[in-house]
């Protein structure tokens, strides 16, 4: 969590104190009640310039011991907590030119001196600002030069074919359905008594073959990438990201991600957004975009939503049978609504957290948005809708909801990893069952879409299994069932658990006399360098590898294949982070 947003008090902790006294709690009064109130620390978010002044104080700060980065981030939110037009906004636009200039990043660096400009930016230091920007424009008209003297001496400027194979949209590998075209036309949607509803082929599928590729409803940006990324594409923009106007949270890299986030989720999100990130975790708050999206699918009219949800037959629904090509945004919703709750199966005390934690945020939407609560205080049923809404998605969240993933440089160990940078809800995605000995996996695609990679062979009629975070390379066979019992509320029996598959470190090895041997080690240190050319030329090798091996499983060397083989897909498909040009500039 950010510096901005410290740990305080939370309502889990507040509903554990009030869960211990064992009382039928009536959470409306408990809510009115000033102490619980403020136990909470809800306050109005407000531009505050005294905690823009000091952020900005820390920035430089950092800036003097070349952590760049770190001092971007403390500059960002700065800006964040600045009025708009004020010294404060203004200078920290202008200190954050001067991190893009000595980064290189001459085309930031002018923008930053527009809108330092643009934020009145003080007279006496006006020279200052002038000199950068007369050396960032000599700086890029440098780099002009050479690029040109390069064309001229033959040295293409075109990028290479490793690139161009890297940035290519990534396809299905089978057609699609015509009225579902993000999934291929060999899986089918099936249902029975001990796996619910389920998604099979109806061809045998090869390790690497691409079958679903879904862009998501809804989507959450994690509180620590705030000052970092936009909170609307997602685009990493630390150089160049502008605050919303009326909060102290959201900011975006242009005028048009900040209009459609208002137009999508922000318009009631605005105000009670802070306090969210304060005292909740990010599922609660993923619950309440999902509910914000579903409004501005409806255009804000909560009438009419209340109207289409009453007569909404949700067993007809189905995301692999609707035609998706001409779906509203109220018809994908449907697809969302109709995601399983577990409800039945949860206790007493899991219900009435969630009854509470609904309590808190829609008192906070009630109170803050006074659209919201004008309407909710004239009609009976727009309330049930947005109470019932909240503790819906409650529940759906933790089940249903899907992590993106972007690669992240890590610079004290010059390396990239896979990071959580958002939440998402995908209605095709959660068809997927659990195994703990999955055979696909999700992968983030630069563009926000999730695909689904088949990682083994899987046989004609055979199910595919996606993993919810319990591996048995990972995990043993008691942690993983505790844990999926605790939070997704079933007993899982896939196979691993079924023959109590061993963690990685006691898997046994494949015949190498029958399948050759791979070496997984000097593989792994290629890989790890990041390098697209290395991962585009081993992709290929480790698939057909794989599909080889595919059948015995599991194996020591079946696991490390299909690590390997996700990396190289990884390398070549997921977001990845610019961090490593600009650390080359300055210190961790």
């Amino acid at each position: 969590m950010s510096d901005s947003l410290e740990e305080k008090f939370g309502a889990w902790e507040l509903f554990e104190q009030l869960w211990e006294k064992e009382a039928e709690l009536d959470y409306e009064s408990i809510l009115r009640d000033a102490p619980y109130h403020d136990r909470l620390k809800l306050s109005r978010d407000t531009k505050d310039s005294a905690k823009a002044q000091s952020l900005r104080t820390k920035g430089n700060q950092l800036l003097k011991v070349k952590r760049y980065v770190a001092a971007l981030k403390c500059y960002n939110e700065s800006i964040a907590f600045s009025e708009k037009g004020s010294e404060e906004r203004a200078i920290a636009y202008a200190n954050r030119s001067f991190i893009c200039y000595e980064l290189h990043r001459y085309e930031e660096c002018l923008q930053n001196v527009r809108l330092a400009r643009e934020s009145n930016y003080p007279e006496h230091l006006a020279s200052k600002l002038a000199k950068r920007e007369e050396d960032a424009k000599k700086a890029l008209q440098n780099a002009a030069n050479k690029g040109s003297e390069k064309s001229t001496n033959g040295a293409s400027s075109d990028t290479s074919d490793d690139s161009k194979l890297c940035d290519s949209e990534l396809k299905l590998s089978y057609d699609a359905y015509e009225t579902v075209p993000q999934v291929a036309q060999c899986l089918e949607l099936s249902e029975s008594e001990q796996f619910g509803r389920y998604v099979a082929t109806n061809r045998n599928l090869e390790a690497g073959d691409v079958v679903i590729i879904e862009q998501p409803f809804s989507r959450l940006l994690r509180d620590i990438y705030r000052h970092v990324r936009c909170d609307f594409c997602h685009r990493e923009s630390i150089f160049t990201l502008l605050p919303c106007e009326n909060c102290t949270v959201a900011m975006y890299c242009s005028g048009s991600c900040a209009s459609q986030a208002a137009r999508q989720y922000h318009r009631y999100e605005c105000p009670i957004i802070r306090d969210m990130w304060r005292i909740f975790t990010k599922l609660p708050v993923m619950s309440l975009r999902t509910v914000t999206t579903a409004i501005s699918a409806f255009e804000y009219d909560l009438q009419e939503m209340w109207e289409h949800l009453q007569v909404l037959e949700k067993a007809k629904v189905n995301a692999f049978t609707m035609d998706w090509t001409s779906a509203s945004a109220k018809d994908i919703y449907d697809t969302v609504h109709v995601l399983e709750t577990n409800e039945r199966t949860r206790d007493r005390k899991d219900r009435m957290v969630r009854v509470f934690y609904t309590t808190i945020i829609y008192r906070l939407l009630e109170e803050r948005c006074p659209e919201l609560g004008e309407l909710c205080a004239m009609k009976d049923n727009v309330r049930e809708l947005l109470n019932e809404l909240i503790l819906r998605h409650l529940q759906t969240g933790p089940v249903n909801m899907h992590s993106l993933h972007c690669m992240e440089y890590q610079p004290e160990q010059r390396v990239y990893e896979m990071e959580n940078h958002v939440s998402a809800c995908f209605p095709i995605l959660s068809m997927l069952n659990h195994s703990c000995a999955p055979n696909v996996t999700r992968i983030t695609l630069r563009d926000g879409r999730c695909a689904v990679l088949v990682t083994r062979p899987i046989a004609k009629g055979g199910q595919l299994y996606d993993n919810y975070g319990m591996h048995h390379c990972l995990m043993s066979r008691k942690e993983r069932k505790t844990e999926l019992l605790k939070q997704y509320r079933f007993i899982c029996e896939c196979e691993a658990c079924v023959n109590n598959y061993p963690l990685y470190f006691e898997l046994p090895a494949i015949d190498s006399s029958r399948y050759g041997m791979i070496d997984t080690q000097s593989l792994h240190a290629e890989l790890v360098l990041h390098q697209k050319d290395k991962a585009a030329e081993l992709l290929p090798k480790l698939r057909r590898y794989l599909n080889d091996i595919g059948d015995q499983y599991p194996r020591s060397e079946t696991c490390s294949c299909q690590e390997l083989f996700l990396r190289a897909f990884q390398i070549l498909h997921m977001p990845t982070s610019e961090s490593a040009e600009y650390y080359k500039y300055c210190n961790p």
